[in-house]
């Protein structure tokens, strides 16, 4: 079966998917993106989405008007298309084309892509796991805030994780945790529950607003509140949420052991709360 891509309008199939050489967001990660759980079918959190990805253009001044209808009808269409059970729609928008110049033009034509992937999400219902952290300098630009495509600094702690046989990259700033690579942080002290406040030093994770969310609906103890590597590794209980990784237990992070290495109360009852809401 064919798998489809959808490119400046156009439904096509993946392996013919291409963009011009002097598209900005390759030649210089000029570009916002969104990434979309589809869970059974459905898609997650679609309007937090459009609105972030709303933010995002407008602060790199992209001309482009989101048509949330049509953009809701392609979605649908490529998860048909392309047989998605489980998996991500991966949207990006670039500024556009131009001969290569820092300085963009006025009214460039913004490039559309989108696609999807299957993907196994971890889930306490489906042998819910915990997983391996390492910490690593937080070196990315100073607007994390915005979702651009200009991910190295991710890259490079990321493949630093998967050689020490981690799942994930933890970013340190000042002695400050920020977030992960490619997920926001949260730790679990004295049955409190803490993470980064928003601001532009992290991304404002859609899956972090729905947790903050159902912490207020169950009056859980929490606090927006930056939390510091020393408390990092003493915390009960660390957990990270992203549209990829859900809800998902930390139980070491370097070589200290999180809750003597099993999955906390606190964070199963978190994921078993959010994945009844998805489902």
């Amino acid at each position: 079966m064919h798998r489809f891509a959808f490119v400046n309008n156009k439904f096509i199939c993946f392996n013919k998917a291409n963009i011009h050489i002097e598209d900005r967001g390759l030649q210089f990660a000029d570009s916002v993106y969104e990434v979309v759980p589809v869970i059974n079918s459905k898609l997650l959190d679609f309007d937090f989405h459009i609105k972030r990805l709303k933010f995002s253009l407008a602060e790199l001044s992209i001309k482009y008007k989101i048509n949330k209808k049509n953009i809701h009808i392609i979605f649908k269409k490529l998860i048909k298309k392309n047989s998605i059970l489980n998996g991500i729609i991966y949207l990006q928008i670039t500024r556009g084309v131009q001969s290569r110049e820092h300085v963009y033009k006025k009214n460039l034509k913004p490039t559309i892509i989108l696609y999807t992937q299957k993907k196994k999400f971890n889930m306490p219902s489906t042998n819910y796991k915990g997983y391996k952290a390492i910490t690593f300098p937080d070196i990315r630009w100073a607007r994390r805030d915005i979702k651009t495509t200009s991910l190295l600094p991710n890259i490079l702690a990321s493949n630093f994780a998967s050689k020490k046989g981690a799942y994930e990259a933890i970013l340190i700033k000042n002695n400050i945790v920020t977030e992960a690579t490619h997920s926001n942080v949260w730790i679990i002290k004295n049955n409190t529950i803490y993470t980064h406040p928003s601001n532009s030093d992290i991304l404002k994770g859609i899956t972090r607003k729905v947790i903050k969310k159902i912490i207020k609906d169950e009056k859980l103890l929490f606090k927006e509140k930056s939390f510091t590597l020393k408390q990092l590794i003493n915390a009960d209980e660390v957990f990270i949420t992203s549209s990829g990784s859900l809800v998902t237990p930390i139980i070491q992070v370097d070589n200290k052991k999180i809750n003597s290495g099993k999955i906390g109360k606190l964070t199963n009852k978190l994921a078993q709360l959010y994945e009844q809401q998805i489902q």
